[in-house]
């Protein structure tokens, strides 16, 4: 009898625990604000919670879970931006008991089978990531709070702020809380927006530029769910000469001959009314949406080079498959509906970010995000006030100046577009003839007699190979043959493409992949450029001034003009070891070391930019160059100086010839030097580029005066520059060997120079001596111990 009583009084108890626990959920609902849709959500206007209704179809559903920065920080050397897409995850929710847990999945390995047992192998031998756990309120509908979800820096704010060097900040849950106007939920996706807030003991020094009080930092974060997409897209796999960006993972259900890694390229969905070959017009558009807070005329030339993809599309078969308009007044630039181009303000100018929202199953791009740097255009147009500071016509040099930077934005709005296409980077294209909008363009000047000429400073329209890149990943293609006959067509048409993996790093081998560079042939640019730069310098003005600008403005107006061919001199660097090669050529011989005259040719044209002629500017030019005036103060932009305030012209002649010397001494070229000499006895060794290198600078002595500075700074520059390449750890023995020996051989040289000589030369031969002297008994002996800083020169 007493069991049965004890058994009644539990299950008394528990019914009365239900009851309150039906009351409290239907309390809160009552009292929140709902947003229904793909998550049904509620916002508690009392506590701040936002309660995720847990129903049976939410359960073991995979969706996608990402971040995003609504509002940004605004420094482009932290690169927390509006706008910033986070990582795509793959998550779904399950229930464990009283408990809802949000689970990453684990999409790197995978069995692509209809073996139950084979893929429950793989997912077994894996682990995954628990992102969250929160107790479920039961009741008639069953609540769970995400406060602890979502105010959460999932977006991983405090490692990108140690990354960059602004300390040790923290997140502060007492000083972050969900926004309830954030708080959204559509068909096909529920947002969640949350101030952040982090705080440090010590400002970060960028974090202080830009926030009022560096030790605090707020910033807006959302949380976004996504339902995965409809059936019926089908992966492309990858071909690495195809020009696409691709997603990989491990596949263990494929036959031991086949590879277990597979790549997909990345792309949006895009389909025909009449499927197949044959241009037809398309189910549903590809729409980008440009933002609205874009002022005129920028506004229209990104319109017009965004559209410039339609033509690749419809070449591609796919009749007005791609548009690009203004974003509705009430749209929301985050919404995953839609692709966006977002205009974005810094502190500094910065780069622009092609981004994409992909199905981590099968690389299929759900929403395209380009962020556009306000700043981008200020700095072309700042160039061309350079190159046309000489110019009589003042209106015609203003009009010259604006129409080179629209023709950059229409250029930079269709490159970013491109990367949300799915398209990689092509830096091998300025040598193509332009074939591509995704290579990086320097603005093209050309000389009419002595009056410099910009009116066709950039491309127009999408290139051969942007055309064939739209082919290849979005075309239609009866049998997996032709797709292959494609890739070989556009390397009949000598389309090159070389990406990221071999232009942007300082050891990049491919000789005509370069960022920034011009021209089929980079020696050949470079000293037609550096005609240009001549030209541009000699009759640099204040003209060049906008009418606010005081005159101590004007020296960092000159920067980009002094530096016009730094990096069509890292292009014609690469010649040297330089090799050529394509993705698609597997045959032997398909790579080869670039010819031994055009590597001759490569190292002469460097050793005349590094003459003092070169380097040295003007006296009319160095008397316009005034300190900084008031409150105007020396940035990064600006040239370094010894002087104090005084621009100083030895400075800018260090900055370039240390950049023409360390390009030309870097460890991984000077390797492949010395490798293709032994593979070729035409080509040049380390030694004779050494001894050329040396006998065209230090062993040439200009007359007096500034020329004679100049050449001596010179000097002191490549001396370290030597010594440097000595002790860098990726500098081959066998090389180290020719450096040290050269070293041993200019300490003997220059130190009969210094008894020989003048007091002024004896007492600089002597010096250079003392300093290779200490730096081969000591690897941390400079003759300059606090290298001058070269000015920002990416992005323009």
């Amino acid at each position: 009898m007493k069991l049965h009583l004890m058994a009644l009084a539990v299950g008394l108890g528990l019914s009365s625990i239900s009851a309150v626990a039906m009351a409290d959920n239907a309390k809160i609902l009552k009292q929140s604000r709902a947003a229904d849709g793909f998550l049904d959500l509620n916002y508690h206007n009392d506590s701040g919670e936002v309660y995720l209704e847990v129903t049976e179809d939410l359960l073991n559903k995979p969706m996608i879970l990402m971040t995003s920065l609504p509002h940004g920080v605004g420094s482009n050397d932290i690169g927390l931006d509006r706008g910033q897409l986070g990582r795509t995850r793959l998550v779904q929710f399950e229930q464990q008991g009283p408990f809802l847990i949000l689970k990453q999945l684990n999409t790197d390995y995978r069995a692509n089978t209809d073996n139950a047992a084979e893929q429950r192998a793989v997912k077994e031998a894996f682990a995954e990531s628990v992102l969250w756990r929160g107790k479920v309120l039961p009741g008639k509908t069953k609540l769970v709070p995400l406060n602890q979800l979502v105010i959460n820096d999932l977006h991983g704010v405090t490692d990108t702020l140690a990354r960059t060097k602004q300390g040790s900040y923290r997140l502060q849950p007492d000083l972050s809380l969900v926004l309830p106007e954030g708080v959204k939920s559509f068909d096909n996706n529920a947002d969640v927006d949350v101030l952040l807030s982090f705080s440090a003991d010590k400002a970060g020094p960028q974090v202080a530029q830009v926030t009022p009080d560096g030790k605090t930092i707020s910033i807006r974060m959302r949380y976004s769910f996504v339902a995965l997409p409809e059936p019926g897209y089908v992966p492309r796999a990858y071909h690495p000469n195809s020009g696409y960006l691709s997603d990989s993972y491990l596949d263990y259900a494929t036959a031991v001959d086949q590879p277990v890694r597979q790549h997909h390229l990345l792309r949006h969905r895009l389909q025909k009314v009449n499927p197949g070959p044959a241009p037809s017009e398309v189910v549903e558009p590809i729409v980008y949406y440009l933002d609205p807070g874009v002022p005129e005329p920028v506004r229209s030339a990104l319109l017009e080079g965004g559209r410039w993809w339609e033509d690749a599309f419809n070449e591609a078969g796919f009749i007005n498959g791609f548009k690009v308009e203004l974003l509705p007044e009430d749209a929301d630039p985050q919404d995953v509906r839609y692709n966006v181009i977002q205009w974005v303000h810094r502190a500094t100018r910065g780069w622009s970010y092609g981004a994409a929202v992909t199905d981590p199953r099968t690389g299929e791009i759900i929403k395209g995000h380009v962020t556009l740097g306000s700043l981008r255009v200020r700095q072309d147009h700042l160039i061309a006030r350079g190159l046309t500071a000489g110019w009589e016509d003042r209106d015609a040099a203003a009009q010259a100046a604006m129409s080179l930077s629209l023709d950059r934005i229409r250029q930079l709005s269709a490159h970013e577009i491109g990367h949300t296409l799915g398209l990689d980077h092509n830096f091998a294209a300025s040598t193509n003839n332009d074939a591509s909008v995704m290579d990086y363009p320097h603005p093209k000047a050309t000389l009419k007699g002595e009056q410099i000429d910009i009116s066709q400073p950039y491309g127009t329209g999408v290139g051969a190979w942007d055309k064939f890149t739209i082919a290849y990943g979005y075309g239609e293609f009866e049998k997996p043959e032709d797709m292959a006959a494609l890739v070989e067509e556009g390397q009949n048409q000598g389309l090159r493409y070389i990406g990221e993996s071999d232009s942007r790093a300082a050891s990049a081998a491919h000789a005509y992949a370069s960022l920034w560079d011009n021209g089929s042939d980079p020696v050949a640019e470079l000293s037609r450029l550096a005609e240009v730069r001549r030209v541009a310098i000699d009759n640099f003005s204040d003209k060049a001034l906008l009418d606010a600008d005081p005159s101590g403005e004007l020296a960092d107006l000159f920067v980009p003009i002094y530096l016009l061919t730094r990096f069509q001199i890292t292009a014609a660097a690469k010649l040297l070891g330089g090799v050529d090669y394509s993705f698609q050529q597997t045959s032997p011989g398909s790579w080869h070391y670039v010819a031994p005259e055009a590597q001759e040719a490569a190292l002469d044209a460097l050793l005349t930019q590094l003459k003092p002629a070169a380097l040295t500017i003007p006296a009319q030019v160095q008397e316009q160059l005034v300190p900084k005036s008031g409150n105007y103060w020396r940035t990064r932009e600006s040239f370094p100086s010894g002087l104090g305030a005084v621009v100083d012209s030895q400075a800018m002649a260090e900055v370039l010839s240390r950049h023409i010397v360390s390009t030309l001494l870097q460890s991984e070229r000077l390797n492949r030097v010395s490798q293709a000499a032994l593979l070729d006895r035409e080509q040049m060794t380390v030694k004779q580029l050494l001894d050329k290198l040396v006998g065209q600078t230090l062993y040439e002595e200009p007359g007096s005066g500034v020329q004679q500075a100049v050449w001596k700074r010179t000097n002191a520059v490549i001396v370290d520059a030597m010594l440097t390449a000595l002790y860098q750890d990726a500098t081959a023995p066998e090389v180290k060997a020719d450096l040290k020996a050269k070293l041993k051989d200019m300490l003997r040289q220059l130190q009969r120079k210094a008894k020989r000589s003048s007091d002024t030369l004896a007492a600089h031969y002597q010096y250079l001596a003392d300093g290779i002297s200490e730096g081969l008994d000591d690897s941390s002996k400079r003759l300059i111990t606090k290298p001058l800083p070269m000015p920002p020169g990416s992005p323009i």
